[in-house]
């Protein structure tokens, strides 16, 4: 009888999503929001993936949460069974996010790996472990190539594989972080090449730099209005939140600082620390009309610092 009722889903699933198009899924689907907001959390849907996040009191106990969230999936199972649809026990988790008192298994989100914790080791990891393979392949081939077109292999197959999830692993420790300029460090020794003269040269950033100016493009895009609406809800403008504007010019972003009483230092190394970066750069950049631009703007002014002989240009827009 379960395999029946699962196969009858599935072929339900390829009706609705293939024959009558993602909208109507998505209108068969959209219900489930009341079972799994009946203890009060907050759904999320994408597709035919369901999250639903909720915050307790940093002083309820974890058995208490697993308990609550326990009863919320009962009730999203029992929709299911109303509405014949089976949930995959493979990619169902309750887990507990929290910096100390985290609890559950590592699990996958938009393709990261996150720990519950949110340590992000195991991310990192996982992505060095796809990009070192490549690093010395390319390294293999160069007595075919010169310095410049082993840079533009670098470009083409590690610096995708490295960033995919920046926006995931952007909090993790520096130590961590770190590991990823070292590879691209170790592939300019083995080149010959130091790091700046890549940079002037090839254009060739750190991760770090690179990281940082892919965040505050991010912010960028929240300015000009072009971010998802619950991401430019998430950084309201100050004048919107306070009747006093800030000193600097008129874009400034609120990063909900004021609000923060625990884990001080990892919120000030996410991308809410950088909306203070933000909020320091000049008017004319923040003028600026599309996020290229204002990212080659970003660059250009590191490139000078590093012209003019910095020794920390490659931190240039760091929050830590």
């Amino acid at each position: 009888m379960f395999v029946e009722r699962v196969w009858d889903t599935c072929l339900w699933y390829l009706f609705v999503e293939r024959v009558c198009g993602p909208c109507l899924w998505n209108v068969f689907f959209s219900d489930v929001q009341v079972p799994a907001c009946s203890t009060g959390g907050q759904e999320s849907l994408f597709a035919d993936d369901l999250s639903v996040f909720k915050k307790f009191d940093r002083y309820a106990s974890n058995d208490d949460i697993l308990k609550e969230m326990h009863v919320t999936r009962v009730r999203v199972h029992k929709w299911g069974r109303v509405n014949r649809v089976a949930f995959d026990p493979a990619k169902e988790h309750l887990v507990i996010l929290h910096p100390i008192d985290g609890a559950g298994e590592p699990f996958k989100f938009l393709g990261c790996m996150f720990d519950c914790k949110l340590v992000m080791n195991q991310a990192v990891d996982k992505i060095l472990s796809q990009i070192r393979p490549k690093v010395k392949a390319i390294l293999r081939t160069r007595q075919y190539y010169d310095a410049t077109e082993l840079i533009s292999q670098f470009k083409t197959h590690v610096w995708g594989i490295m960033e995919i999830h920046n926006g995931g692993v952007f909090h993790a420790a520096s130590y961590l972080l770190d590991k990823f300029d070292s590879v691209q460090q170790h592939f300019l020794d083995d080149l010959g090449v130091s790091k700046s003269n890549a940079f002037l040269e090839h254009n060739f950033a750190p991760p770090t730099l690179r990281r940082n100016i892919g965040v505050l493009g991010l912010l960028h895009k929240r300015v000009l209005g072009n971010a998802h609406p619950v991401f430019q809800q998430l950084f309201p403008f100050f004048n919107d939140v306070f009747r006093h504007p800030r000193q600097g010019h008129n874009k400034q972003l609120y990063g909900h600082i004021l609000e923060v009483q625990f884990q001080l230092q990892l919120f000030k190394r996410s991308i809410f620390g950088m909306v203070d970066v933000y909020n320091g750069l000049t008017q004319e950049v923040v003028d600026l009309k599309t996020v290229k631009v204002f990212q080659s703007e970003l660059t250009k002014i590191a490139r000078t610092r590093c012209q003019a002989g910095d020794a920390n240009w490659y931190f240039s827009f760091a929050c830590r």
